[in-house]
């Protein structure tokens, strides 16, 4: 892992790199939750996101957006925000050129930023949204979701509504019928996953090794228009 600095819309951009020297490795872009909020790369989350993803093969990005740690800037309620996001997938994709596949991952805010971006950027063939907040900001801009990804969930989420989360995760759901878009709730789960880091580990590194053991190509051929049915798989943790 080394600290990179790369040009930003209003300064430089901090961000925390792992490179994967196999050539044509997977890339992934990671986003932290809220920056007025105390978010930052180092967030437990973010940072469990991004050893995962290298534990599996992917050279891997996380950043400060504008205004947190060493990066430029101050918070621009996400449209700032989003652009640091686009400038990080340029860094990541100019640093590997023949990779594939793209993924994008975010917790709370961060996974509102991530779809925007992914929304944007057609390379992008998964996503991992990690307690998206539902209830507090639009995501109607996912109509249609144009690739599969995982969303969790904690129950006792006080900050992004579980209902909220559910009811968008099941639009997801009837958007893209594919199996590869799951929904998952942990069972006594905060908002920062508080002693269910281990069931949260395993869901998000199950799914990656998961979509990886098949190819892209069949990944999106598995997208169909049939009726799929929707399914809310409750992740409950093994007794002490």
């Amino acid at each position: 892992m080394r600290e990179i600095f790369f040009n930003g819309a209003v300064g430089k951009i901090e961000g925390k790199y792992h490179h994967n020297k196999t050539v044509g490795a997977p890339i992934a872009l990671i986003f932290h939750p809220h920056p007025q909020y105390g978010g930052n790369m180092d967030n437990k989350i973010v940072y469990n996101l991004y050893n995962i993803f290298a534990n599996n093969g992917f050279s891997v990005l996380r950043i400060n957006f504008r205004g947190v740690g060493k990066s430029s800037g101050n918070f621009e309620k996400g449209i700032g925000e989003l652009s640091d996001g686009a400038a990080a997938a340029d860094w990541l994709q100019n640093n590997n050129m023949a990779s594939s596949p793209f993924w994008v991952a975010g917790f709370s805010f961060g996974a509102w930023v991530a779809m925007q971006l992914m929304m944007r950027r057609p390379e992008v063939e998964g996503f991992i949204a990690v307690a998206p907040p539902a209830n507090k900001y639009d995501f109607s801009f996912l109509s249609p979701c144009p690739v599969p990804g995982l969303i969790i969930q904690g129950d006792q989420d006080s900050i992004s509504d579980e209902a909220a989360v559910s009811q968008l995760a099941a639009r997801l759901s009837n958007s893209i019928k594919s199996k590869y878009m799951q929904y998952y709730v942990i069972e006594k789960a905060d908002h920062f996953f508080r002693d269910h880091m281990d069931k949260f580990n395993e869901i998000v590194d199950n799914y990656i090794k998961f979509c990886l053991s098949e190819s892209a190509g069949n990944r999106k051929k598995d997208i169909t228009n049939k009726k799929v049915k929707y399914r809310r798989i409750v992740m409950q943790d093994e007794p002490v």
